[in-house]
């Protein structure tokens, strides 16, 4: 399928953020240095078609502001959750490291430029395949591959857009969106296609060849703030933030209409096989990355009401618990302090998340098997179908937010979502037992959430 790359994709979202903000007269004189705290979601193509793995972590930044349009910057990122498995290629932790440059358009209340910077992707434990040779009985050698850990690091090209707000001139909140393109070298690889016998036991007997290089697509999303410094000179009252009279939080307007992005650390729940078992180990998290929308009614400056939808692009295969595409929706409330510039709150909202996809029960059949001696042999077995399956969720955490302008807010989220999965079933590999009921487990998930929103 013909689809646009990450990269226009978030120039043609930071566009459109922008023509919805009203213009303001630019500001003169932006404060050299930036230093800047971030979360990162990079969601990992890899070469050998496994798909795409999301990646989650934080990171930091410092920038040097050449002018009002061009600075030039250094970025660091850590994503602590482990790649699901690993290969020859990506494993382990992530460390990204990237710098560059950025260059646009700075207006009073925000900024918009687009970016350019080289850097490096380093995975911590990827798959390590050497040539060696193995001696038959009778003194025969055959190829074989040995096996072992390491660390690789690719380059990398981080281009896309960036989106900045200046709630006051030594604040600043950035968004970024883009595409990090990766390319991975010459690698060695398992060559099963190559000269030699194919030797069954030990299965490891196989010949090395190379795995050509390949360039790789990913988009990545970071949100942070930024802490901006003036020389002494610079450093004026008159400008150091806006007028009072534009963002008083007394009668703060009622209505917000966000726009958000967002990754929830899906925690998986304890797999189950067809042995009657549940199978031992922590199986991890799995993080999901996608967008959202938002909307609140303020009761007063410290309670307001809402509602929030988010949804999640990547598909999964129908399995026990989850598969197909992730929806979630949450409502209730959150209460706390708005000050001027800022506002902290508490939330806790119940919901719901669905997945389209999910094999479930929907019914039984009968197997008959003939018994010369007596009776016949029956045996009940389930019938599964890939339907959507909604589970009970609670969002309780915490909420930042920042004001730009009266009409203009950003918004930070950070919370445990907390998931209700109720009594499933799974096929089991015996016949006088062959649908396994599972019982209800609730899983703690970690969720951050990324955006901007109108006031009115």
């Amino acid at each position: 399928m013909n689809r646009r790359p990450p990269a226009m994709r978030a120039l043609a979202l930071l566009t459109l953020l922008f023509a919805c903000v009203s213009a303001r007269g630019q500001e003169k004189d932006a404060p050299k240095f930036e230093v800047g705290a971030q979360f990162s979601s990079l969601s990992v193509t890899l070469p050998e078609n496994y798909g795409a793995t999301n990646l989650t972590g934080f990171g930091a930044r410092l920038s040097y502001n050449l002018n009002d349009h061009v600075a030039l910057e250094a970025e660091g990122n850590f994503f602590a959750n482990e790649l699901m498995f690993s290969d020859i290629s990506a494993g382990g932790r992530t460390v990204q490291t990237q710098f560059g440059v950025k260059a646009g358009k700075r207006w009073e209340r925000f900024g918009v430029f687009a970016k350019a910077r080289p850097g490096f992707v380093s995975f911590g434990e990827t798959l390590k395949i050497t040539q060696g040779v193995d001696t038959l009985p009778g003194g025969r050698t055959i190829p074989s591959a040995v096996f072992g850990v390491e660390r690789k690091t690719h380059l990398t090209l981080d281009v896309g857009g960036v989106l900045e707000f200046y709630p006051s001139r030594r604040v600043l909140v950035r968004f970024d969106a883009g595409d990090t393109l990766i390319r991975y070298g010459e690698r060695n690889a398992l060559d099963y296609g190559g000269p030699g016998p194919i030797v069954l036991i030990p299965r490891e007997w196989r010949p090395v060849g190379k795995a050509p290089a390949q360039i790789k697509h990913n988009f990545q999303f970071s949100a942070g703030i930024a802490f901006r410094f003036m020389e002494p000179e610079g450093d004026d009252a008159s400008t150091a933030t806006p007028s009072s009279s534009n963002t008083n939080s007394e009668d703060a307007p009622r209505f917000e209409v966000g726009a958000q992005f967002t990754s929830l650390a899906v925690n998986l729940p304890d797999p189950v096989f067809g042995f009657l078992v549940i199978s031992p180990g922590d199986p991890g998290t799995d993080p999901e990355a996608g967008f959202g929308a938002r909307f609140t009614y303020n009761l007063n400056d410290h309670i307001g009401l809402e509602a929030e939808g988010n949804f999640f692009p990547r598909q999964h295969y129908p399995g026990q618990t989850f598969g197909g595409f992730p929806v979630q929706a949450q409502f209730g409330a959150k209460a706390g302090k708005r000050w001027e510039r800022f506002g902290v709150f508490a939330k806790g909202r119940p919901g719901f998340i669905s997945f389209s996809r999910v094999r479930q029960l929907v019914g039984t059949e009968q197997i008959t098997f003939a018994n010369p001696g007596g009776d016949p042999f029956v045996f009940t077995v389930g019938i599964f179908e890939a339907k959507r399956k909604t589970y009970f969720s609670m969002d309780v955490g915490g909420v930042f937010e920042m004001y730009p302008s009266r009409r203009l807010m950003t918004r930070f989220d950070f919370g445990d979502t907390i998931i209700r999965y109720g009594r499933r079933h799974e096929q089991t590999f015996f016949l006088s037992q062959n649908v396994l009921e599972i019982a209800p487990e609730t899983k703690h998930n970690f969720q951050f959430s990324a955006g901007i929103g109108f006031r009115f």
